[in-house]
């Protein structure tokens, strides 16, 4: 397995949060903070971390959540050293709601 840091991990969440306009756009039907952790999972995976078990599919709620998990899982047994993601994957989130109520707000204005 390959192992990874929290500097990479940050590394990872801020270039899901840069691509995160094609990211959204190709979402589906996820909502977008699924979308997002399902960026921040196949890139976590696509550089070797892998979760321990593989992803089922749920209704949205439940996607957004697995995903979280498994992100989380996946740090947990890859981490070197040891580090907790929960707050870079918070940010991430966060940063996603705040640009979402900014364009929501626009939109209402007009």
């Amino acid at each position: 397995m390959t192992r990874i840091n929290s500097a990479q991990f940050k590394g990872v969440c801020d270039s899901v949060w840069k691509d995160r306009a094609t990211v959204l756009a190709g979402r589906g039907l996820l909502n977008g903070d699924a979308a997002l952790l399902r960026a921040v999972y196949w890139r976590l995976f696509k550089a070797g971390v892998r979760p321990a078990d593989k992803l089922e599919n749920h209704s949205f709620e439940q996607t957004r959540e697995m995903y979280q998990l498994v992100v989380v899982c996946m740090i947990e047994l890859n981490a070197f050293p040891p580090f907790d993601g929960s707050a870079d994957l918070r940010e991430l989130l966060m940063r996603y709601e705040d640009e979402v109520d900014v364009v929501q707000a626009k939109h209402a204005s007009v």
